[in-house]
């Protein structure tokens, strides 16, 4: 069946696997549209008890032109998506789409989601006994910038050290833990903060809060790291705010739809951002 919010976006079931035909030119400009057929593949592939499943979901790029990055962060983030929900993703990119595969390995991301020359190959593949291990993609979307410069607008100017200052402070509430950032997060310091984050939680802090300072440096992506906190603190309860977020790290968590992900359970965040000081 055809998508009518994005032309040339197609779902289908073959072999038990939801194949999602890609349109011919992939870009920014529709990405949020390919992004939520991405997601109903998803939903469709994972419902029912995991030992019920059969397939999963095959992302076919067909004869598709990438105007840019789009299409290469797409598959990035499907791929860590998709491990999540435990459901096995594939690609399918023809031998002739040269261009494609070779952005495919250039980024690592052919390590990280088979690709297969079409999609009878790719359908027919058996899928392997057992989980795969949890993937980082961080490599591979820093890899994704450095061939297209700005594209997911984390540029950074003017140059600054790899320095970040890491503070926590308790909130009014009792139960949220605010956690504050200056200085540059890259691909030295995003590490750091993942060892905070995950040394919080397991001190059975589940409530957090990652206050940015405004002038923070953003000059690699933070989400995988931050993504994968959520969800664990999620799975007993928790939650990660994000308030107050530097304007190119906002653009890009409102353009992949995650800006529900990151709020707090309760009315901290509200009173934090009137001016409230934490105790």
């Amino acid at each position: 069946m055809k998508d009518t919010t994005v032309p040339g976006l197609g779902i289908e079931t073959r072999r038990g696997f939801i194949v999602l035909s890609l349109p011919a030119q992939i870009s920014w400009q529709n990405y949020a549209g390919i992004r939520e057929g991405v997601s109903k593949a998803l939903s469709l592939a994972c419902a029912g008890p995991r030992g019920m499943r059969r397939g999963g979901v095959v992302v076919d790029f067909g004869d598709a032109v990438l105007l840019d990055a789009a299409g290469l962060v797409l598959l990035a983030r499907a791929e860590t998506r998709a491990q999540l929900l435990g459901c096995p993703l594939r690609a399918v990119v023809p031998a002739l789409s040269a261009h494609v595969r070779r952005a495919l390995h250039l980024t690592g991301l052919a390590q990280l989601v088979p690709v297969f020359a079409d999609v009878a190959s790719a359908t027919a593949a058996p899928i392997p006994d057992g989980t795969a291990g949890e993937v980082d993609t961080t490599h591979v979307l820093d890899a994704i910038r450095a061939l297209h410069p700005g594209d997911a607008g984390l540029t950074p100017t003017p140059p600054a050290p790899s320095e970040l200052t890491i503070t926590t402070t308790a909130a009014g509430d009792g139960d949220h833990t605010v956690v504050h950032l200056s200085g540059v997060l890259d691909e030295v310091t995003v590490p750091r903060l993942g060892e905070t984050l995950t040394t919080l939680v397991e001190g059975n802090l589940r409530h957090l809060m990652v206050r940015m300072h405004d002038r923070l440096g953003v000059r690699c992506d933070p989400l995988p790291i931050l993504l994968g906190i959520r969800w664990r603190v999620a799975a007993e309860g928790g939650c990660l705010a994000l308030p107050a977020l530097p304007a190119k790290l906002r653009e890009i968590i409102d353009r992949e739809g995650l800006g529900s992900v990151f709020t707090g359970c309760r009315s901290i965040e509200d009173r934090l951002l009137s001016g409230a000081e934490p105790v």
